[in-house]
C-alpha cells in the first residue's frame, strides 16, 4: 500500500487550484503578505528559499516573482509536474523536485536563507518521529541563522524545533500576521562562536 498522503494529492493536483476563489490572486496573495514578513525578518531580497511542501506552487510562484531564488518539492510526482507547468507559464526559473520533507537527501543542495512548509503541511505527518524526522532535514538543508516559515495550526511543533536546535520560536496569530493561518517562525542555530 502506496503512501495516503502521496496519492492523496497525486489525485487532487489538477484541480487543486479550485479550493481557492481565484487561485493567480491568492498567489499574489500569499507573496504580498509572506514576501514582506520574509524579507523583514531576513532584512534582505534575493533570498535563497526552499519550499519543502510546494504543491502546486501558491507561495513558490509568488516569492519566485517577488525576486527570489526558489527551490520546490513536494511528495506528490503529479503536484510538481503540475507546478513545473504553472512556472513556465508565468516564465519564473525554479527548480521542482519530487522529494519527502522527512527525507531531504535527494536535494543536493544546502545553506538556505529560508524554507518554507505552508498550508498547513507538517500535521500531514502522522506522529512524532516523523514530524522530528523533518525537521531536522528542514534544519539540514538551512545555512546557519536561516529561518523556517511554516503556515500550521499546531503549537507542539515548538518543543520539537527546539530540540533539533532551532531558536527564537515564535507564533504569529492571523490577527498579527495578516496569513489566514497561524504562523511559526524559527531561527536556525547561529554558527557557532570560536575564540582566538
Amino acid at each position: 500500500m502506496g503512501d495516503p498522503t502521496r496519492t492523496f494529492y497525486d489525485e487532487l493536483a489538477e484541480s487543486y487550484h479550485l479550493i481557492f476563489q481565484d487561485w493567480t490572486r491568492s498567489i499574489q496573495w500569499h507573496a504580498s503578505v509572506l514576501g514582506p514578513l520574509i524579507e523583514r525578518e531576513m532584512r534582505t531580497g534575493g533570498l535563497r528559499i526552499l519550499d519543502c511542501a510546494c504543491g502546486i506552487g501558491t507561495q513558490t510562484l509568488g516569492l519566485a516573482q517577488r525576486g527570489h531564488a526558489l527551490v520546490g518539492v513536494d511528495v506528490s510526482e503529479a503536484a510538481i509536474a503540475r507546478a513545473r507547468r504553472e512556472a513556465h507559464q508565468r516564465n519564473l526559473s525554479i527548480q521542482f523536485e519530487v522529494s519527502d520533507m522527512r527525507d531531504l537527501s535527494s536535494l543536493p543542495e544546502a545553506g538556505f536563507d529560508l524554507v518554507l512548509a505552508a498550508d498547513n503541511a507538517l500535521p500531514h505527518l502522522l506522529n512524532e518521529q516523523d514530524l522530528a524526522r523533518a525537521v531536522q532535514q528542514i534544519a539540514g538543508k538551512l545555512r546557519p541563522g536561516g529561518l523556517f516559515l511554516a503556515s500550521i495550526r499546531d503549537e507542539e511543533l515548538t518543543v520539537i524545533l527546539q530540540q533539533a536546535g532551532f531558536v527564537e520560536v515564535r507564533w504569529l496569530m492571523p490577527a498579527d500576521s495578516g496569513f489566514y493561518q497561524p504562523l511559526v517562525l524559527a531561527r536556525y542555530r547561529m554558527a557557532e562562536q570560536t575564540t582566538s
